[in-house]
């Protein structure tokens, strides 16, 4: 299972993307939409597979084993990579509206931790240690 931060961060990316294409398409251009929508699209892929990456080494390591998953992370970051290059030149969409786009995770990740600071600031249990049995 993979850290309950993790995953709440992962739901954030999607809710986030959503508002954010969503509030795009109603109130901006094709080019612009489509470039917040593809950079949504691939930052919220790219956390998905990252995560079950690190999930698979992680638990792998635990069991003493020694996994593939290490060995993926480079053939992930250059298909990102070309992901990024094809889309920038291929698809008619605004680069600077692609990487706002892509951008979200950063913003899920200090919503994330300013969630898990504050909680633990006011006494409550840990997100985590609330997570596991909660969720």
């Amino acid at each position: 299972m993979a850290s309950p931060s993790i995953l709440r961060i992962e739901r954030i990316n999607y809710a986030l993307g959503g508002v954010l294409v969503i509030l795009a398409a109603l109130t901006q251009s094709r080019e612009v939409a489509l470039g917040i929508a593809v950079g949504v699209a691939l930052t919220c892929l790219n956390f998905n597979v990252l995560r079950r990456l690190v999930h698979k080494w992680t638990s792998d390591a635990q069991a003493g084993r020694v996994g593939a998953a290490p060995m993926l992370m480079m053939p992930k970051m250059v298909g990102l990579m070309v992901a990024v290059a094809l889309a920038i030149f291929f698809l008619p969409i605004d680069p600077i509206a692609f990487t706002i786009g892509y951008s979200i995770f950063i913003i899920s990740i200090v919503i994330d931790t300013t969630y898990s600071a504050l909680r633990e600031e006011n006494g409550g249990p840990s997100p985590t240690e609330s997570d596991k049995h909660h969720g």
